[in-house]
């Protein structure tokens, strides 16, 4: 605003100054005002203010003024965790740095803000930051002692690959919002995967996500808590009420806080892609668990197929880590008051200059109730991961989880308790989880049975 009135000001008094020849016609006072406000009417500058602009809440409080929008929300979920030890497990058996016993405590695995709107041209904007006590100091601690593995090319299975994913920059992007049938995404972003990774922890049915998620979840890069990475993205909707919706990634395969590969030697200069396909063959659902918003009497069903490919190679000289696919079918559904989850899931890495060929499954069934004109929910959930090194050795565990909520205002304000009972047979460990509360020194080896985590969540999403 300033920059165009002493602009309009400026051409004004150069007018005056430079034009003798006009001397008995030189602009007045009044004249040079008139021509400024009017300037100021009609300009681009002008039509991007937009006026005072208006305030208020709507699931999240916004700001708005002309072509420019804000909106933030704010996610706090408090805990209390506690994972009771079988009794021939680690922590019980033996003492020294795998001792400790039963562990239980509170936390505050969330402590999320996040920043979304829209800019002018078809401009939409989103930012997730996170100051959650999920594990950091841990994960510190582990970065300090083995920083190289960390990130190098070769590490590219679980949570200790070439990036953590735990910055307090969660997720950040910039979208061409152009039509529902194509957006264009640019930043760090969520990539394509199996559904219950693509809700969000707001939104789920659980205190946190399965077994089966957690197992899929570790075979993408720099996982700790949703599968995040720098690229782009096209997304969008199409058929007659937008049942079909797609999203395609082209990313970096590295993480969602690696720092630039431009600047590191050590990693891929391969890319990644993913996809995701969704089918809504009944009324629509969305990335959401439970069944707080079906109608009594509505049949409501969605399908989706999803991959991610990466082709994981250094140059000079030239290495082959490994090829790792992953790929998926899952489905929702649901009727009045019922709800259902399920997800089949095949890993594998193969064709690598170092390692044998790996195989993955990971299962997921997970049934809820909520029953008509309450607050209350009640789930249950089985998950299994079955996992074989080539020629080497093979694993598998399962999860059977039954969880209660009461739902003071909806996801906004709830409730949650549930208990997961996990199994583990043969050789392997149990995957740990830094959000979830799976700690991360339970080995099979050691015996059949790992234990139980129970959880009581108290969540407010702004």
């Amino acid at each position: 605003m300033r920059f165009a009135l002493a602009t309009a000001l400026t051409l004004c008094g150069a007018v005056a100054l430079c034009a003798p020849a006009w001397a008995d016609t030189q602009p007045t006072a009044r004249d040079i005002q008139a021509a400024v406000d009017g300037y100021l009417a009609g300009g681009p500058e002008a039509q991007l203010v937009g006026g005072p602009g208006s305030a208020g809440y709507d699931s999240g409080f916004w700001i708005r003024g002309g072509d420019f929008s804000l909106k933030i929300n704010l996610t706090l979920q408090a805990r209390y965790e506690w994972f009771d030890w079988d009794e021939d497990q680690p922590p019980e058996a033996f003492t020294g740095s795998s001792s400790g016993g039963d562990l239980s405590g509170f936390s505050l695995p969330r402590a999320t803000l996040k920043f979304s709107g829209t800019a002018p041209c078809n401009i939409c904007y989103y930012m997730e930051l996170e100051f959650g006590h999920f594990g950091r100091d841990f994960l510190e601690d582990e970065r300090g002692s083995n920083i190289d593995g960390n990130f190098s090319p070769g590490q590219n299975l679980g949570p200790w690959d070439q990036s953590y994913n735990y910055d307090n920059t969660r997720e950040a992007w910039i979208e061409w919002c152009y039509c529902p049938s194509f957006n264009l995404r640019m930043g760090q972003i969520k990539t394509p995967n199996t559904r219950q990774l693509m809700v969000s922890p707001e939104q789920q049915q659980f205190v946190d996500i399965s077994l089966a998620s957690i197992c899929t979840g570790w075979s993408m890069p720099g996982y700790t808590d949703r599968n995040r990475d720098h690229g782009v993205m096209a997304h969008g909707a199409f058929g007659c009420d937008s049942e079909w919706s797609y999203m395609f990634a082209v990313t970096n395969g590295d993480g969602g806080d690696s720092i630039r590969n431009v600047l590191d030697p050590r990693t891929s200069d391969n890319l990644a892609f993913s996809g995701r396909l969704n089918w809504a063959f009944l009324n629509k659902i969305g990335y959401t668990e439970g069944a707080l918003n079906f109608d009594t009497c509505s049949w409501y069903g969605e399908v989706g197929v999803w991959a991610y490919y990466y082709a994981d190679r250094t140059d000079k000289s030239h290495t082959a880590w490994q090829d790792s696919l992953r790929w998926g079918l899952d489905l929702a559904l649901g009727y009045g008051g019922f709800s259902l989850t399920a997800a089949y899931t095949l890993i594998t890495d193969s064709d690598s200059d170092f390692f044998v060929d790996y195989d993955e499954t990971d299962v997921l069934v997970q049934l809820g109730y909520h029953f008509p004109g309450t607050a209350w929910e009640v789930a249950a959930r089985w998950a299994w991961c079955d996992w074989e090194f080539d020629g080497s050795s093979e694993g598998s565990v399962t999860e059977l989880a039954f969880g209660v909520n009461y739902y003071l205002n909806g996801h906004g304000n709830k409730l949650q308790l549930d208990v997961s009972f996990y199994e583990g047979d043969d050789f392997g460990s149990l995957p740990f989880d830094f959000y979830a509360g799976l700690p991360n020194n339970a080995s099979s080896s050691f015996g059949d049975t790992y234990g139980m985590l129970l959880r009581f969540q108290w969540q407010l999403a702004l």
